[in-house]
């Protein structure tokens, strides 16, 4: 999921937005539909610096913007979104960076009725997380280490040292995969164990700051670069890699599409589909870069073979687009509002 983290400070009259680009790195993140049918999507954004979201009605096929702030008249969540994820509990998660180099905040959303049940001030800008069965494991990104919570919000472990930058959680293989922001110069991956806390790190030519997994490991991309690397998910050593053939010098997201396929955004302009056969990893350009469109954020839907892209223009003017999971031609788009669209978090029935 291709996102980026927006700091806001407001001082007196004057708003300072500086932005930096970080990227999510998501396992099998469809929420697991348990046979349902899709219901629809939520689009985590910024509003003025606050925290909001619209929600796309899948049946409708219509978008209701700034659904946070239309049902919680007076009220508002902080600064600054991270990333938001519907657990099986059927809540949202959601975190909020704060400003920098200060504690941020999680959030538990009723979707419901789009009231918080419960909050937590915690860590330095907590960014990225995953949830896996009681435990939130939570990325501070301004500072070197995660957070352990329980999902009430009690601390269970207030800091695990995994060094600079943290930005997102992936779980998988009994193991907690963390990436980095992108600015972050420490080119590890972070690997903790579930039962121990204990910290191993596989070193990369550049940060590693996307991470997804299948039944062929833990893939791996990295800073400025196309290459994409496989993590053994027995051994957990980097086995192989593979290169996207773009023009584009960087691969800034990868999607879980199925065991044996993912997707590759290369700078946010292009999305590439690779399909892993015999060991090989194969790559085929499903949607090519259009004209001044960037890709902020992607996820695949199963039960339709679909990806939802959220695009940006230079201009500011979102769009949530679908398109075919294998072709990339295009399916339905609609118009959305909010600054700085970070992440798709698909409901079902």
């Amino acid at each position: 999921m291709n996102k980026n983290i927006t700091y806001s400070i407001i001082l007196t009259v004057t708003l300072a937005l500086i932005i930096n680009a970080c990227n999510d790195s998501t396992g099998p993140t469809t929420t697991n539909n348990g046979g349902n049918d899709l219901a629809g999507a939520y689009i985590l954004y910024s509003n003025l610096g606050t925290m909001d979201y619209a929600y796309y009605d899948a049946v409708k096929d219509s978008v209701t913007d700034f659904v946070f702030s239309s049902n919680n008249p007076g009220v508002k969540m902080g600064v600054n979104p991270g990333e938001m994820k519907l657990n099986s509990d059927r809540k949202l998660y959601v975190t909020s960076l704060g400003i920098p180099n200060q504690n941020g905040t999680i959030y538990k959303i009723d979707p419901l009725n789009n009231k918080i049940t419960d909050s937590l001030r915690f860590g330095i800008n907590p960014y990225g997380f995953a949830i896996n069965n009681s435990r939130i494991v939570v990325a501070n990104s301004g500072s070197s280490n995660v957070t352990v919570l329980d999902l009430d919000f009690n601390v269970i472990k207030d800091t695990i040292e995994v060094g600079a930058g943290p930005g997102n959680v992936l779980y998988g293989f009994n193991r907690y995969v963390v990436s980095r922001v992108s600015q972050n110069m420490e080119p590890a991956v972070a690997l903790i164990d579930e039962i121990s806390n204990s910290v191993t790190k596989l070193f990369y030519p550049g940060a590693p700051i996307d991470a997804i997994y299948n039944v062929n490991g833990i893939f791996v991309s990295t800073t400025y670069s196309r290459t994409i690397y496989r993590i053994e998910n027995e051994s957990y050593t980097t086995a192989d890699s593979s290169i996207v053939p773009s023009l584009f010098q960087a691969v800034n997201d990868i999607v879980f599409k199925t065991q044996n396929s993912f997707y590759a955004i290369c700078g946010s302009r292009e999305i590439w589909l690779a399909e892993i056969r015999t060991g090989t990893v194969n790559y085929a350009n499903i949607f090519p870069a259009l004209s001044d469109l960037y890709i902020r954020a992607a996820e695949y839907e199963q039960n339709a073979n679909e990806l939802y892209i959220i695009g940006s223009t230079f201009s500011g003017v979102n769009t949530l687009m679908v398109i075919d999971g294998t072709t990339g031609s295009l399916k339905r788009s609609k118009p959305i509002a909010g600054f700085g669209p970070l992440g798709i978090v698909f409901r079902y029935f």
